[in-house]
């Protein structure tokens, strides 16, 4: 389980919990979930179960739990769940599954069911299946790298000016696209911008930009306006249109994903995860917080989404 052990710290913190959660959800529907994907259920007395066992047992989850910090922690244990149920889903119509042996050697090489349960506070009945799902979306990852393009006109919003943050701006820019999508390269010069007109496949992009690879503008519905920053390391946000999202047949020609890195391949799995979440819905119980289309995560409020997905009108090809 070397790759869970070496994931980066915001993965790690996914998978430990530290809050008991009680009551029902906001309506007839979310009674007694956590969340619903789709017509699936996520049962708040699962997630309650496992957390209870994280803090009679994780050092991490009792960490958490005298800096305050469960709510964080219980909802980064929704996410887990939602994604192992977007991903059953993936692997079922992509016809992809998880070697036992592989998912076996990746437990014994992180110290056992016990001690990945202990270390990376996961209760031991979960270990299996989050491993299952750490070979799982390296798998979705490929089988999508050298099959998806995508199309979109958009810009980068960089500058800043008294009372108008650039995310601001970005915001106001991709609300105007949406209202007017077949005239969308006007729009953005009508709004001082430059035109970034693009057509790149997944797999180009994760080997030469893989920030932007693996973000919501290769998962966000064809038709959609995605109000994102790509980069953590750059400032700015980019707004895009996706005009096209395009879906090769797979041949036994296609290799360029077998040359890519792992890592870029589990965050374009994890990805594709986002298309599922948009066709299926995915409704968070509200103490736990709301779902972000473009992280794919559950976030405590509205105001701490990382980017937005805006509904435009009709693309003309």
């Amino acid at each position: 389980m070397t790759r869970i052990i070496r994931r980066p710290a915001t993965l790690l913190i996914a998978l430990i919990a530290g809050l008991v959660l009680a009551g029902c959800g906001s309506g007839p529907s979310q009674v007694n979930a956590a969340a619903l994907v789709g017509d699936r259920t996520i049962p708040l007395g699962d997630v309650q179960q496992e957390v209870q066992w994280l803090l009679d047992n994780a050092p991490a989850a009792q960490q958490a739990k005298q800096q305050g910090k469960f709510a964080e922690r219980a909802r980064e244990v929704v996410r887990s769940r939602v994604v192992h149920e977007l991903l059953s889903v993936a692997a079922q119509r992509e016809k992809l599954s998880a070697d036992r042996s592989e998912v076996d050697k990746l437990i014994s090489s992180a110290g056992g069911t016990e001690g990945i349960a202990r270390e990376l506070g996961i209760a031991p009945e979960r270990v299996r299946q989050v491993a299952t799902d750490e070979v799982l979306l390296p798998k979705l990852g490929q089988r999508y790298a050298d099959r998806l393009s995508v199309h979109y006109v958009g810009a980068a919003v960089v500058k800043e000016s008294p009372g108008s943050t650039a995310k601001d701006q970005a915001r106001e820019l991709g609300r105007a696209i949406a209202n007017d999508p077949d005239n969308a390269a006007a729009v953005i010069r009508e709004a001082g911008h430059k035109v970034v007109d693009e057509r790149t496949s997944l797999a180009d992009a994760l080997s030469n930009q893989p920030e932007f690879g693996i973000s919501a503008v290769f998962g966000a519905p064809e038709g959609s306006v995605v109000v994102i920053q790509p980069s953590q390391e750059q400032t700015g946000w980019l707004v895009a249109l996706i005009k096209d999202r395009s879906l090769s047949p797979a041949t036994q020609s296609q290799s360029s994903a077998q040359q890519l890195d792992s890592r870029a391949l589990y965050w374009a799995g994890y990805r594709q995860l986002q298309p599922i979440a948009d066709e299926l819905g995915v409704k968070i119980n509200p103490r736990y917080g709301v779902w972000d289309d473009t992280s794919v995560a559950v976030v405590a409020s509205e105001d701490e989404v990382a980017g937005y997905q805006l509904q435009s009108r009709t693309v003309q090809p």
